[in-house]
């Protein structure tokens, strides 16, 4: 499965914080054939985008969460994966957090 965050879209903002392990930005996100730039931020030391600005629902819920998703590189294949971030923690197999999020 392709990432939702296209990576080399990563601009850097113009100030940063103090810290150097994330750099402040932002990236362009793909969700259902529409593409926004979000707010991003850039590891330092991993390369991996992290993307805010969406939000998650769940199948039966009402409540719309902030979500962020960051991309990660897997190791043993270089393929990038998606680690969705909203609400409880769930890992229930069927249920799939990337057709819960909508932008914000």
């Amino acid at each position: 499965m392709a990432s939702i965050i296209n990576a080399p879209s990563f601009k850097a903002a113009a100030e940063q914080p103090d810290h150097n392990f994330w750099v402040e930005g932002t990236a362009e996100v793909t969700l259902r054939n529409e593409t926004r730039r979000v707010r991003a931020t850039k590891c330092t030391r991993t390369g991996f985008v992290k993307a805010f600005g969406m939000t998650g629902r769940y199948n039966t819920g009402t409540v719309a969460w902030p979500a962020s998703v960051e991309q990660r590189i897997d190791p043993r294949t270089n393929q990038p994966w998606d680690h969705i971030q909203f609400g409880r923690d769930d890992r229930a197999a069927k249920f799939q957090k990337t057709s819960a999020l909508y932008f914000a």
